[in-house]
């Protein structure tokens, strides 16, 4: 017999009892007794591993985090990423405020008006400067989608990534 722990938080190092030096009054200790314990640990988070180690006796094996890539951007946020690189060019233009209705069509499409700020009103009757609030506040939030970390696989335990 043993148990076998895999990921972070388990409730056995986190019960009442001394930090250090166990003893029967522990609930980690009286709960695990003398079976061994067996614990799969994220390597991100060697301090809880420590915990785990010293609580419940662990005899902890590290695993690496799943690989991760930004999300990019795709479809519309991509016709609108370009709307708003298009923008900067053009604002001075008798195209900047056609653009900015353009940018502020494609967001509410995007499901973007959830998140910033839209004018409900046509841009050419707000100022330039409030067009480039709103031009800006779409960047920043396809900036924070874009950015965003996607895991993009598994690893399996014994395998070299």
């Amino acid at each position: 017999d043993a148990v076998l722990h895999f990921g972070t938080h388990g409730s056995l190092e986190f019960m009442p009892g001394k930090q250090v030096g166990m003893s029967d009054g522990c609930y980690p200790d009286s709960l695990i007794g003398s079976i061994p314990n067996l614990y799969y640990y994220a390597a991100n988070n060697p301090s809880e591993a420590t915990i785990a180690k010293r609580r419940s006796y662990a005899n902890t094996m590290s695993y690496l985090t799943p690989p991760a890539e930004n999300a990019g951007l795709y479809k519309g946020l991509k016709e609108l990423s370009e709307l708003v690189g298009s923008y900067q060019g053009l604002k001075s233009s008798n195209r900047g405020i056609q653009i900015v209705n353009t940018i502020i069509d494609k967001a509410i499409q995007c499901n973007l008006d959830r998140d910033v700020n839209l004018p409900e009103v046509d841009a050419k009757d707000i100022t330039e400067e409030e067009r480039d609030t709103v031009v800006g506040s779409v960047y920043k939030k396809l900036i924070e989608i874009e950015s965003r970390l996607l895991p993009c696989g598994l690893h399996v335990i014994g395998c070299p990534p």
